[in-house]
């Protein structure tokens, strides 16, 4: 991942504590998508695909609310590149 993308990585971390290793593949795309914002390129479709990820991973205000926030759930070791610090 390149800087950009790993800085995007850490933040989705800190404001989605739900994230869990299965949802690695998404947060990847996610991140690429978010360093990219800035690129001039970046338009409707690049738009879409990062809402649409988003979306997916519970990170909008509507999306959040469908959330299982894991509350007592077992913790799987590669949690910890996903959650928040314990």
């Amino acid at each position: 991942m390149t800087d950009e993308q790993k800085v995007a990585w850490e933040e989705y971390r800190a404001e989605l504590p739900w994230l869990n290793s299965s949802h690695r593949p998404l947060l990847r795309l996610a991140c690429i998508w978010t360093a990219r914002m800035d690129d001039a390129d970046f338009g409707v479709s690049a738009t879409q695909a990062l809402s649409s990820i988003l979306s997916k991973l519970g990170a909008t205000p509507v999306d959040e609310t469908k959330v299982n926030h894991g509350d007592g759930e077992e913790e799987d070791p590669a949690d910890q590149f996903f959650g928040r610090p314990h």
